[in-house]
């Protein structure tokens, strides 16, 4: 409740336009561009039954504007100003009605202002004409899609855009003749219109949604349909390569299948009236929750010819993710994007869970472990480590709250949640809290309070630790007549992280014996007895689980002790864990980069287990990348896995690591004969995709022939959305100099960004590894621009964005390039700042 909330505030034009009229004049607080906590809280508190009756006219040219009307209907507990969220300037908005008639209103901060005089007390319909705004429609020549996660709703139409706002929608489009067009809301009427090759779709009411959930696509599609017990789903898409398309019908079985997993474990029915999903080229995420029309990206749902395992399981736990958001996310919401990650983490963590019987054959907990501790790691060990739960002032920084933490931290955390509380007891609190909260809002700190009734654990202590503070532990381990564990905390706060850790003694007769120990209570320093003394020559592999989750630093002696141990290690866990842990310790100085490499590269042909090759594979690539070295010993050991493996999907993996190191000359001339001729070394299927990165590096690589290469690679290409990617993307790997400072010129331009996964590429190849003393130039310039990248893109775009521009650079110079950025700009906003020391933590090591 906002004490101030009709005090005159001299000095913002809205609001001494409404004192003019004779209205009250809403604190400044609530008038913030972007939506504020207070403006959230002062319409939650005040607004209720709000329904939204959408009409968007699009033209056929996607040059030309997008029209619409909102009418949207809400009670108004006593007379308030009405408050709407609009990001567009005056112009744009053509009309406002409030109960069919015409009053004084402003449009400023993104928002649309009428005095709390013209409002009725109790229902009022507030109708707007407007032109919407192009950023959050995605247009190409022959489709768009929207996209309003977490706050872009504002700019696509005027609306209450906070995710504690549930409304019902209805919407209508006009678009050409030719298009088809999906929504939240199935199909209910088809009309000719009175222009000429027109036509208007009309959707039925949705279920209460937020905002950001609100979507639809429109364009020239291919439609399939798929039924199984009554139940149908259609597949949108724009592919022609039959062999992709013909993988629809395994696409709908997983989706039948995430579908019925998650009403069983649930007990509660799909909660929304369809799923249709649409598969679109260049779309940014993996995939977006829409209820009704979840979107998902080609690349990562139509596989290659003879897709690896680590791609085969990626579609399957994306399909999984974002069904399970149809519960958690959709069906019940967080209050306020903070604890977004409440949503992200049931997800990935309830996809781990479904995918494990399509894939009988695969050891699921070692491919947890591998598919979020690495990725967590990645974020939480660096400088710009952030806390699960972050604050969040205003809804305009609400997509800075998203990355590693907390798709990949979190579910770890869960884990350890479930295993505390038990299996069946948190299954029958997870029931309770979706039907608490059934189509509402929740946070957090709701869920632990439904889960304290089903364990005598205290679980907001635990839970404060690992989810409103930043970083992990650092653990050593040493043993003798003991097992000595200690854990300390990084930043000096004195945290104790509570969790159950697992070490393996080996001693010299390759005797070993496991030891389990627990920190709770304070209790930073365990000695556990051991039922045989570590003596000279014995070695401890600390988390030999898995499931244990910080830094574990190990001494010199037991680090080249675990390298040589490596191959010999039967478990394949145990062997996953070791795997982390060396490298962690290689980036922690533990480890010679030198007996790295060495050990990983007579270790790697003798791995069995397709998952742990696969994590070999980018430990390699990552040394090399960060420390580089001598390629030859590499190139060598990765072309003769590339030429004898018996699994042609090693081939695959080696050789795609392969084009991405080779340096000598030999190398290279290969890579350039076998894309010249299209002729793939025996047993390696390539795929467009493989020919198509292939070129960008031997145009990099081989600058008298990179414009033949070019050429050459653009006219294979026969699907036209791919090749208008080709053409973007391909200016950047110019072997002039001056073709690729203006890529870059263009890439500060925010309509130049439209395409991220486009513009990431772009920005990736123009600071590649072998052109960083040119591209060193590019990262103050990239860096000035990131709060407007941040401003003018989607949720992941600054972090790709940071990714693509600093992980080629490796110098002292690119360093000081980042160092003299944040000494000009001291107050940086932190949130902003934590995804540039996450992505640059590599030139501090």
């Amino acid at each position: 409740m906002i004490d101030v909330m009709f005090k005159h505030f001299i000095g913002i034009a809205s609001v001494a336009f409404l004192s003019a009229c004779g209205s009250p004049a809403p604190d400044a607080a609530l008038l913030q561009p972007g939506v504020s906590r207070e403006l959230a809280r002062f319409r939650k508190e005040h607004f209720e039954g709000v329904r939204y009756h959408l009409f968007f006219s699009i033209p056929e040219n996607r040059w030309e504007a997008v029209t619409g009307k909102a009418e949207i209907t809400l009670a108004v507990r006593e007379k308030q100003p009405v408050i709407i969220d609009f990001r567009g300037e005056p112009e744009q908005v053509a009309s406002v009605l409030l109960n069919g008639r015409k009053v004084p209103y402003t449009v400023k901060d993104e928002h649309i202002v009428i005095g709390a005089r013209e409002a009725a007390d109790g229902e009022n319909r507030v109708t707007v004409e407007f032109t919407a705004n192009d950023q959050s429609l995605n247009r190409r020549d022959e489709f768009l899609y929207t996209l309003l996660v977490p706050d872009r709703a504002r700019t696509l139409f005027p609306c209450f855009d906070q995710p504690d706002m549930k409304s019902l929608f209805t919407l209508s489009l006009e678009v050409p003749s030719s298009w088809q067009a999906v929504a939240n809301g199935a199909v209910e009427q088809v009309d000719s219109t009175s222009v000429a090759g027109r036509r208007r779709i009309s959707f039925r009411e949705t279920e209460p949604l937020s905002t950001y959930l609100f979507s639809f696509v429109a364009g020239k599609l291919t439609r399939e349909t798929y039924s199984r017990d009554g139940r149908n789903i259609s597949i949108y898409h724009r592919e022609t390569d039959p062999k992709k398309v013909a993988q629809c019908p395994d696409i709908a079985s997983e989706v039948f299948d995430a579908l019925e997993w998650q009403e069983e474990y649930t007990r509660i029915a799909y909660p929304f009236a369809k799923y249709d999903l649409i598969i679109l080229p260049g779309f940014q995420f993996g995939g977006m929750e829409h209820t009704g029309a979840t979107l998902y990206t080609d690349g990562r749902m139509f596989l290659n010819e003879n897709p690896t395992l680590n791609e085969r399981l990626a579609r399957s736990s994306l399909i999984a993710h974002e069904t399970s958001h149809m519960w958690f996310g959709d069906f019940v919401t967080m209050e306020w994007f903070n604890d977004v990650w409440t949503k992200e983490v049931f997800a990935n963590y309830y996809a781990s869970r479904m995918i494990e019987p399509l894939f009988p054959e695969v050891n699921h907990s070692l491919n947890f472990m591998l598919d979020y501790i690495p990725a967590a790691y990645s974020e939480d060990r660096t400088a710009g480590a952030n806390p699960v739960k972050q604050q969040l002032s205003n809804m305009r920084d609400a997509g800075l709250m998203y990355g590693n933490i907390i798709y990949d931290k979190s579910p770890v955390i869960l884990e350890m949640l479930v295993k505390k509380i038990g299996e069946e007891p948190f299954r029958e609190g997870i029931r309770e809290y979706l039907k608490t909260y059934a189509y509402g809002n929740a946070t957090w700190e709701g869920l632990i309070g439904i889960l304290d009734k089903y364990t005598d654990d205290d679980l907001s202590a635990w839970s404060h630790v690992w989810v409103n503070e930043k970083g992990m532990p650092e653990i050593s381990c040493e043993a003798g007549k003991k097992l000595y564990v200690e854990q300390s905390d990084p930043f000096g706060r004195g945290l104790l992280w509570e969790q159950d850790l697992s070490f393996l003694i080996v001693h010299p007769d390759k005797e070993t014996e496991e030891v389990q120990v627990k920190f709770a209570k304070g209790k930073r320093l365990r000695f556990v007895d051991l039922k045989r003394k570590a003596g000279t020559g014995s070695f401890v592999i600390p988390n030999a689980d898995g499931k244990g989750y910080g830094f574990f630093r190990l001494f010199e002696k037991d680090a080249k002790a675990c390298l040589s141990y490596l191959p010999d290690c039967k478990d394949e866990v145990l062997r996953g864990s070791l795997l982390i842990t060396l490298y962690e310790n290689l980036l922690n100085w533990t480890i010679s980069s030198e007996s790295y490499m060495e050990a990983m590269l007579d270790y790697l042909p003798g791995e069995t287990n397709s998952l742990l090759f696969s994590a070999a594979l980018g430990y390699i690539g990552n040394c090399q990348r960060l420390y580089p070295a001598d390629p030859e010993k590499t190139e060598q050991v990765l072309w003769k896995i590339v030429t004898t493996a018996e699994q042609p999907q090693r081939r695959l993996q080696a050789f795609r690591l392969y084009r991405s190191i080779a340096r000598t000359r030999e190398a290279v001339g290969k890579l350039y004969a076998l894309w010249k001729d299209r002729k793939a070394p025996a047993g390696c299927s390539l795929s467009e995709n493989d020919y198509i990165s292939l070129s960008y590096g031997l145009a990099i690589q081989m600058p008298d022939k990179a414009d033949e290469i070019v050429a050459t690679q653009q006219a294979r290409i026969t699907n036209p959305d791919r090749k208008r990617q080709y053409a973007f993307i391909s200016p950047s790997v110019s072997p002039r100099k001056e073709v690729r400072d203006s890529v870059f010129a263009s890439l500060l331009v925010a309509g130049n960004r439209r395409v991220e996964p486009w513009a990431s590429a772009a920005l990736s190849n123009l600071n590649c590894q072998l052109r960083q003393k040119e591209a060193v130039g590019y990262i103050r310039p990239a860096l000035e621009a990131l709060q407007e990248v941040q401003r003018t893109g989607d949720i992941f775009f600054p972090r790709d964005w940071v990714r693509a521009l600093l992980s080629g650079h490796t110098s002292p110079e690119a360093k000081k390039e980042v160092d003299d950025f944040f000494a000009a700009h001291p107050d940086y906003p932190v949130l902003l700042s934590n995804k540039i020391r996450q992505q640059a933590d590599h030139l501090y090591r």
